[in-house]
């Protein structure tokens, strides 16, 4: 009734001034209401009829944004009262399934890592690159990377199956070599038969038997053994590799140098070459820091490689080809393969060779710290432990319910809070695909975690209506001061401030002290982050930093910056 006084009062008003104009009246009657509605702070949490007001099919938000852009029109309804400097922090659920995000790594991004190829030698390397993709990644995140990485050789043996299918399916471009396969399960080589198979041919019986087992992969390598004929019985290898549209015969013999072989090496060099020797049998790799007294130039390395291969491969001939895998130290420890050739005794740089890389795509979980693939359930427990008829389930309550039961026996040594990523196969009523679910340890067993969750925002009363605060609350992690000393490496004045956050993983704020970090610095400091973790920032993102500082005792501190016109400032 009030407000309504006023209105009146303000049109009365109106009516009696003529040379007032009407933009500066409507302001000053915006400016006597808001000074008469009330300045409040309160939590509210919606209910089912709210959600249903609100337009939704069930009591939970799809997502985040459809939160933040229908409940200030319930606010105006529930709060008519409220002024100018109100805060509502509105609780509510959220419907927020398990998603998993792809993402194809590009020659430019094998960079992250500090790499100079543009493939991924190891499951090591894919996880430190995910690691540096997603520096923000949440427990029970996923993602679907497709990445090419180094093949390694696999090694098969032909069976009599598969000189069975050899015989079918080359019978008719070789009708006598294809019939003496099937029937002998082996290859004639007796060059003056017309059962011979030649090399060329071999190249491709093995192709025919590749594919059928284990589908045509470009790049990856299969060293391939199979029975042979020539008078006696005996058998053969051979190395063949899909180049993406047919088998070709491929050289090289595959091999990563051991901790072993690095303890061989400091013993084998250790009069010629003791610092470096020691070095690489101390640390399992090649110091190639051409400052350091254990520098391993190009020649010394080639000597390494000859004594390794020359040792593991006595019966190696000259001519003969490898794949070598080792590591080397160059500021951090990297992996890097090289082929190489035979060549009396030595070994050379076989420039002919390439490395073979295949494509592959993969899940990766973020649980515990650390990225890796969920864990499948193997293929018998979906009869044997489940009750299941087929192996997949087909009801998801089932599923979830029977599996952290089943987690609980796995894994009887879990920790409270413990993640654990979940892959299993499920029936959609139209195929059988593979689900993934996240659970976690709490209070002595394994418990799902929901779809639907509780989510929260904070809501103000700005301009006359209710929008919502954007702020993400952000704790540095041990990661993000290591960040900062890179981004700020250039800034001289800062060089002790810099090493300190660097070793020890906060902010010294004891004024005097020689690393002293200032309010300005400071902001300097949380500036290159925020420029660093959030790049694409939206203008008008708001971020409330919490880090770790030192002023006599380890304690916190908190900063608030919200991005204008391209800049982070601190927010007022």
């Amino acid at each position: 009734m009030k407000k309504t006084f006023y209105v009146l009062m303000a049109f009365v008003g109106l009516a009696l001034t003529s040379c007032e104009p009407m933009e500066d009246i409507h302001d000053e009657i915006d400016n006597d209401l808001d000074s008469q509605l009330a300045v409040a702070e309160r939590d509210y949490v919606l209910t089912e009829d709210d959600y249903e007001e609100l337009g939704q099919n069930f009591p939970n938000f799809g997502s985040v944004e459809d939160a933040r852009t229908l409940i200030p029109t319930l606010l105006s309804d529930l709060y008519p009262t409220y002024g100018a400097g109100s805060i509502i922090n509105v609780g509510f659920d959220l419907f927020d399934p398990l998603r998993v995000q792809d993402y194809s790594v590009s020659s430019s991004d094998y960079g992250m890592i500090d790499l100079s190829t543009d493939y991924f030698s190891g499951m090591g390397e894919v996880a430190d690159f995910l690691e540096a993709k997603y520096p923000q990644a949440e427990n029970g995140e996923y993602v679907r990377l497709t990445y090419n990485i180094l093949a390694e050789e696999i090694a098969y043996e032909l069976s009599a199956d598969d000189f069975d299918v050899i015989g079918d399916e080359l019978g008719d471009v070789y009708p006598d070599p294809a019939s003496s396969a099937a029937q002998y399960s082996n290859f004639d080589r007796r060059s003056d038969r017309n059962a011979y198979w030649s090399d060329d041919m071999i190249v491709e019986a093995l192709g025919v038997a590749i594919s059928e087992e284990f589908g045509d992969i470009a790049g990856q390598q299969y060293n391939v053994t199979y029975a042979i004929y020539d008078g006696s019985s005996g058998t053969e290898s051979m190395t063949v590799q899909f180049d993406g549209n047919t088998y070709v015969a491929v050289g090289g013999t595959s091999y990563e140098i051991s901790s072993e072989d690095y303890d061989a090496i400091g013993e084998e060099f250790a009069t010629a070459y003791p610092g470096p020797a020691g070095n690489a049998a101390q640390f399992g790799s090649f110091d190639v820091r051409e400052t350091s007294n254990n520098y391993w130039n190009e020649d010394m390395l080639l000597e390494a490689f000859a004594f390794v291969i020359t040792s593991e491969f006595p019966a190696a001939q000259d001519g003969d080809q490898f794949v070598l895998t080792y590591k080397v130290y160059n500021g951090s420890v990297a992996t890097i393969v090289v082929n190489l050739v035979l060549d009396g005794g030595a070994v050379t740089i076989d420039e002919d060779a390439s490395v073979s890389t295949i494509e592959e795509t993969k899940v990766f979980a973020y649980t515990n710290g650390d990225w890796d693939e969920p864990y499948m359930l193997p293929e018998n427990s979906y009869t044997e432990e489940f009750g299941q008829r087929f192996s997949n389930f087909g009801d998801e309550d089932e599923a979830l319910a029977k599996i952290a039961i089943f987690l609980g026996r796995e894994f009887p040594y879990a920790e409270e809070g413990e993640y654990k990523a979940v892959a299993y196969r499920f029936y959609n009523g139209e195929a059988t695909v593979t689900e993934y679910a996240n659970f976690t340890f709490e209070n002595g067993k394994w418990m799902a975690i929901p779809s639907v969750i509780s989510d929260a925002l904070q809501f103000g009363f700005e301009d006359g209506m209710w929008v919502p605060d954007n702020t993400i609350n952000y704790m540095l992690s041990s990661a993000d001061y290591s960040i900062i000393a890179d981004a700020l490496s250039g800034n001289t004045d800062l060089a002790t401030q810099l090493a300190s956050i660097d070793r020890y993983g906060n902010f010294d704020r004891r004024p005097g002290a020689s690393a002293y970090w200032n309010d300005d610095n400071l902001l300097l400091a949380m500036q290159a982050l925020l420029n660093e973790i959030a790049p694409n920032a939206e203008e008008g993102q708001k971020y409330l930093l919490t880090f770790d500082i030192y002023n006599g005792s380890n304690t916190t501190e908190s900063l608030s910056l919200i991005k204008e016109g391209g800049m982070w400032v601190v927010n007022q």
